[in-house]
């Protein structure tokens, strides 16, 4: 993906699938401090081996934090990052839901095809444009960003 000037680059860059694999950690740990790795694959809807091979990725990149036999929790970096996606998600599910009235199912569907890679100032254009909206089309809260909100 090409670099847009001005644009900062993520320090670690992601798979899809180990975004997908940290936002479902994110939502399972829901008030608690760990969560075990059957959990993440029943979830996941792939096998515990998978998901722990997975869950082993994202420790290697500095996204968890393990604790043998106690499962695993999100590390900083791995809440920054996570608050990133789902920030990015909901600004932009709901820039393109208001701004260009496209369907809340399709704008959903897009915003989780660019999720990872919009840049934070597009984001925060876009969150200012709306009027830093606290909550997106589904009711769900959207996190501040650095320079915005």
């Amino acid at each position: 993906m090409p670099k847009l000037r001005g644009a900062k680059q993520v320090s670690v860059r992601l798979t899809t699938r180990e975004a997908e694999y940290l936002k479902t950690v994110f939502r399972l740990l829901s008030g608690r401090e760990k969560v075990g790795s059957l959990e993440v694959a029943v979830a996941m809807g792939v096998s515990c081996a998978t998901a722990s091979e997975y869950l082993k990725k994202l420790f290697e990149k500095g996204m968890l934090e393990r604790n043998p036999w106690r499962g695993v929790s999100l590390s900083k970096s791995g809440l920054r990052e996570v608050n990133r996606i789902i920030r990015n998600h909901r600004v932009f599910e709901t820039y393109v839901y208001r701004v260009l009235s496209i369907s809340l199912e399709d704008a959903c569907e897009c915003a989780s095809m660019v999720e990872q890679y919009l840049p934070e100032k597009i984001v925060d254009s876009m969150c200012s444009a709306l009027g830093h909206p606290k909550t997106c089309p589904h009711k769900n809260h959207i996190p501040g960003g650095r320079s915005c909100c």
